[in-house]
């Protein structure tokens, strides 16, 4: 189908699902299925952005997240959540659902744990046992380093009523394990939001109470990975060279576990960086729009930086990060490969050029794609 097409179906079947809800139709119910409730700023950005555009396009739709704090997910996002390990519970829930929306993020891998592939593709499996329609929503596939994992996504995938990657790696990545079903290539969910204006506010609020104040910034995102120790040197190196020219340098954990490894980069740089507590993706949103510069492993610190306008070097320690960065026309160095000579030339190289009216560019195509998540399941709803 060309895209000229798509949008006039997509057109038709939305003008349906509005008739309908004004018909006084059964309100339409999604069940949301991801890496929710577990503190990680960026998976509670995603969900965020899936509720967000969701509603505006289905305004009476009930949704249900499963999480692994529920009412702490319920009160946050104005939703309806159920413990994300309580099968049962699950079960009843998607026997009155239109529809199984798993996503979005890096669930389908099977690096992180081996047990993330059997947990998300059993939540498939029953709702297709239930007779539901199923989304697989802006995923980023793989790594899928075993055998048993490539056969159950490839199984998933077949059984889903709507799929779409958010970078073309995850649909290469469905092409190798030999699906040949229609993909649809859109981008991060994230990438939809809008950094309000009450955030630059809160921004300088949060860095004023850190004492940091008016220099040029460099925000620094790390992550618990095997071997990131040998990471650290190279961010030391680098970020003491922006030091020593006059910048700020601010450490920004997106999750819990990230604070050993920014409180080791911390010491390196003999305690100068201010480490913030993040308290939640708004916080991170809102800090975003104040830097100058940043350094990260985290692709969602390195997508509110590109929302911010903000340039950055990504430290690749999955292939998700490559993939975002290429996207976003920014420089990534693999964190397998990093030394602080190469990390260094890509600070100053970024610094010397002035990137922002390509980048600027490039945030607007991404999230026109990262809308046309919520316009697909729309119109699958509608149907």
């Amino acid at each position: 189908m060309s895209r000229k097409r798509f949008l006039r179906w997509r057109k038709a079947a939305l003008r349906r699902l509005v008739e309908a809800e004004q018909r006084g139709s059964k309100v339409p119910k999604v069940v949301i299925s991801g890496y929710y409730g577990f503190g990680n700023c960026g998976d509670e950005a995603m969900l965020f952005a899936i509720v967000s555009q969701l509603r505006r396009r289905v305004p009476a739709v009930e949704l249900v997240v499963l999480s692994q704090q529920p009412a702490a997910t319920a009160r946050d996002f104005g939703v309806r959540a159920v413990d994300r390990r309580d099968f049962a519970l699950i079960w009843r829930e998607l026997g009155d659902a239109d529809l199984l929306l798993s996503g979005g993020g890096s669930l389908f891998q099977d690096v992180t744990s081996p047990q993330s592939v059997f947990y998300y593709a059993a939540i498939v499996l029953m709702a297709w046992l239930r007779g539901k329609k199923i989304c697989l929503y802006g995923q980023g596939i793989g790594p899928l380093n075993r055998r048993i994992s490539r056969i159950l996504v490839k199984k998933v995938v077949e059984l889903a009523d709507l799929v779409t990657v958010r970078d073309p790696g995850s649909l290469q990545e469905l092409r190798s394990l030999g699906v040949k079903r229609p993909v649809h290539v859109t981008a991060d969910p994230v990438l939809g939001l809008t950094i309000p204006e009450s955030a630059a506010a809160r921004g300088k609020e949060l860095l004023g109470a850190a004492g940091i104040g008016m220099a040029p910034l460099v925000g620094i995102s790390l992550r618990r990975w095997p071997r990131v120790e040998r990471v650290l040197p190279a961010v030391a190196q680098a970020v003491a060279r922006l030091m020593a020219e006059g910048w700020q340098a601010v450490l920004l954990p997106l999750h819990p576990d990230d604070y050993r490894v920014l409180a080791a980069l911390r010491e390196e740089l003999g305690g100068a960086p201010r480490l913030l507590k993040i308290e939640g993706f708004h916080d991170l949103m809102a800090i975003a729009g104040r830097l100058n510069l940043g350094i990260g492993m985290r692709l969602h610190f390195l997508i509110f930086a590109t929302l911010a306008g903000v340039p950055a070097v990504g430290l690749s320690y999955d292939p998700k990060v490559a993939r975002f960065m290429a996207a976003a026309g920014l420089p990534a160095i693999s964190t397998d490969e990093v030394t602080p000579a190469k990390l260094v030339e890509a600070v100053e190289d970024l610094c010397a050029r002035d990137v922002t009216c390509g980048l600027a560019a490039r945030v607007s195509e991404l999230k026109a794609l990262a809308e046309e998540n919520a316009d697909l399941v729309a119109a699958l709803m509608s149907r």
